[in-house]
């Protein structure tokens, strides 16, 4: 199973040169810095600016066609039928 992990580009594109020029595969490149800097119990990073997990998505509206008088929402005839017919 594999996880997502959020980098800024500007990171992501220094990670990626590097693993092409040492014919690594960034996966398993960061797998090891990850094991290494938990074998020591030492962190040793400059915190970085925080990078947004991903671009937040609007929901699109719910249609409100109002349903005819006396007929169930799920029997009322499709909300441009009832407009065509006035």
């Amino acid at each position: 199973m594999s996880k997502v992990v959020h980098l800024s580009d500007d990171a992501h594109a220094r990670a990626k040169d590097f693993c092409k020029e040492n014919k690594l595969r960034m996966s398993d490149w960061v797998a090891s810095l990850i094991d290494e800097a938990i074998s020591r119990r030492k962190v040793d990073t400059v915190a970085r600016e925080v990078v947004p997990r991903k671009k937040p998505l609007m929901r699109a509206p719910e249609p409100q066609a109002a349903p005819e008088e006396g007929v169930p929402a799920y029997a009322a005839p499709p909300f441009w039928a009832s407009r065509s017919a006035q």
